[in-house]
């Protein structure tokens, strides 16, 4: 297995497989509760950003709802031909009274059981050792067979896929967002679209969630605990996991999630100067470098769907302290029409404050007319359970995770010298 990890992207992107993957409903919680808004008055811009989210939503949802219906018939295939896939590895006859004789594809392998099973009879009798060869060749030509299958349902669907265009990117503005109740039922006077009945029933307990006005979404955060940590893992597609822990706060459709742990990076991908700035930043924290391929830091990762500038920002800030004397950790440009991502490799004196769980805070900033830059909001981040996490993966940095990278990245055997010449 090949072991991926340069960079250990904290957040990885599934790739869509059959269905577009869109969930509309509400957010999962360890803890939600209305506090103190981000800012006394809401941006600006933030007013005309919701309402045309839960305008634009009606109609998007409906495409998706479609979308999903038209892609079922390849999910449902393709969940069957998996399991009758599984199956034929194991051999497990049980599933012949279950495949279906109008089915080519199935029908072909109920007649590779029933020869399989008598080829497996006459082994018993004359232990024929040309007969274990016939089975295999069989049964890996009907295994090519599922194979194929499910191919061409992959190609199918990515086909219907292609054809939607940028649903999959609008659908993602929509996905687990708190609408306004009124722009929705606007929409919904047009447009019939899964959000409607919910929208239209307040006493519903419906799978949307809605607030009746902009003032009261920019009033609503909601916060989940920093998660706790495991160990370093490779996953079955050859990836590095595990080894982080992740907090996440949204503050109205703003969702910001923070993930701490290590950043991993082959030396052979560094430049001369990384290497120097890397290894000077390890022996300060006391982590030591005592893998010959990859060097690790103590970093975090940030994203926040922010692509619309909502109060005239051109700048984010993630920083401890105020807005004011604010300790910053990283910056990013606004309004740029994506969601805003980094990472942060942690020196010292930042991995203390975390430690210590001092919360960070992502500030939206806006030139004056002095060419300084003053704050339109502030959104302070969960802090809840994260000493105690990055407690654990601090201590695990420093104490087994160089153990645990030898074991799942072994180092290449050394090179012995080359003979010198007589």
């Amino acid at each position: 297995m090949r072991v991926r990890c340069a960079g250990h992207g904290f957040f990885q992107r599934q790739s869509v497989s059959l269905r577009l993957g869109v969930r509309a409903y509400g957010w999962s919680l360890l803890l939600a509760a209305c506090v103190c808004p981000v800012a006394a008055q809401a941006p600006a811009n933030f007013a005309a950003v919701e309402l045309g989210r839960s305008r634009d939503c009606v109609g998007i949802l409906a495409r998706v709802e479609r979308l999903n219906a038209q892609l079922a018939p390849f999910a449902e295939r393709s969940q069957r031909l998996l399991a009758i896939g599984q199956a034929v590895t194991l051999e497990e006859r049980e599933v012949m009274d279950s495949l279906r004789s109008s089915d080519p594809v199935e029908a072909r392998v109920h007649a590779w059981f029933v020869a399989d099973g008598q080829l497996a009879q006459q082994y018993v009798a004359s232990r024929t050792p040309a007969l274990i060869e016939q089975r295999s060749v069989a049964k890996d030509s009907v295994e090519a067979m599922l194979r194929a299958e499910l191919e061409g349902l992959q190609a199918g669907a990515d086909s219907v896929l292609a054809s939607t265009g940028t649903l999959g990117q609008e659908a993602g503005n929509c996905s687990g967002a708190v609408f306004i109740r009124p722009a929705v039922l606007e929409s919904c006077q047009s447009v019939e679209s899964p959000v409607c009945e919910a929208a239209r029933d307040s006493a519903r307990v419906a799978d949307f969630r809605f607030v009746d006005s902009a003032d009261v979404l920019w009033g609503l955060q909601e916060l989940r605990a920093w998660s706790a940590p495991g160990a370093l893992q490779v996953s079955s597609t050859g990836q590095l996991g595990g080894a982080r822990t992740v907090g996440l706060t949204r503050a109205a459709n703003v969702v910001v999630t923070l993930a701490f742990g290590p950043r991993l990076r082959r030396r052979a991908n560094l430049t001369s100067s990384e290497t120097t700035h890397t290894t000077a930043l390890i022996d300060s924290l006391g982590f030591g470098g005592s893998h010959p391929e990859v060097l690790f830091t103590p970093s975090l990762a940030v994203q926040a769907t922010l692509p619309t500038a909502l109060g005239g920002e051109t700048r984010y800030v993630l920083h401890f302290g105020t807005p004011e004397e604010a300790d910053i950790l990283w910056a990013a440009d606004a309004g740029t029409g994506a969601p805003i991502e980094g990472m942060i490799d942690l020196g010292p004196a930042q991995l203390s404050k975390l430690q210590a769980g001092e919360p960070l805070a992502l500030t939206a900033l806006r030139p004056t007319s002095t060419g300084a830059n003053e704050p339109v909001y502030s959104i302070e981040l969960t802090s809840l359970n994260q000493e105690p996490a990055v407690g654990t993966l601090i201590a695990y940095m420093a104490a087994q995770l160089g153990s645990d990278l030898a074991q799942l990245i072994p180092p290449a055997p050394a090179q012995p010298p080359s003979p010198s010449p007589r």
